[in-house]
């Protein structure tokens, strides 16, 4: 009930439940910062497509023993559906999530999956934002992470970036997000 089949990491329910509470903890501990990082896989779809579901299958086992493989232990790694991923990080600055999120991504854009005759190179996309004490809810936290996410994508895939409430493009994709729902 609480993890992905596929992978064997926590599913979106009880990654919800852990961001829930990070957010509660936030508002009791003024002085905490925590980090979601939310990310999806850039070319996953070439995969799927080019080889069938099972390799898509294997290259999402792979991608995922490798990310928790280089997160730190007390970080909360989780598998939402298709490609998409996100990360906890407790008690950790927006500093320290950069640098280890820019290590995952520079490791996955340099791993390649093999699948039987066919070699293929994927990169990933993150929004990183920040859960402090200013942090409203989860809907919100999801809201900027997802904006960040987009953000780095339409700046050209495979990369980083962190969401600030000052930054009108990641407003207005936040805003585009909630006219949509």
């Amino acid at each position: 009930v609480s993890h992905d089949l596929l992978t064997g990491l926590i599913n979106r329910r009880e990654f919800e439940k852990r961001l829930l509470r990070l957010i509660k903890d936030t508002q009791q501990h003024k002085n905490i910062e925590h980090i979601f990082c939310f990310f999806d896989l850039d070319k996953f779809k070439i995969v799927n497509d080019t080889s069938g579901h099972p390799a898509g299958d294997e290259l999402l086992r792979q991608i995922s023993t490798l990310t928790k493989e280089n997160i730190r232990q007390r970080d909360t790694l989780a598998r939402f559906g298709g490609d998409e991923f996100g990360i906890l990080m407790e008690s950790c600055s927006l500093q320290k999530a950069e640098y280890i999120t820019e290590k995952i991504r520079d490791l996955i854009e340099h791993f390649v999956f093999i699948w039987e005759d066919k070699s293929f190179s994927v990169g990933v996309s993150i929004g990183i934002v920040s859960i402090s004490d200013k942090t409203k809810d989860m809907t919100e936290a999801f809201k900027q992470a997802d904006a960040a996410c987009y953000a780095a994508k339409e700046a050209g895939r495979n990369r980083v970036c962190i969401y600030h409430e000052d930054d009108i493009n990641l407003s207005s994709r936040k805003n585009e997000l909630e006219w949509a729902n």
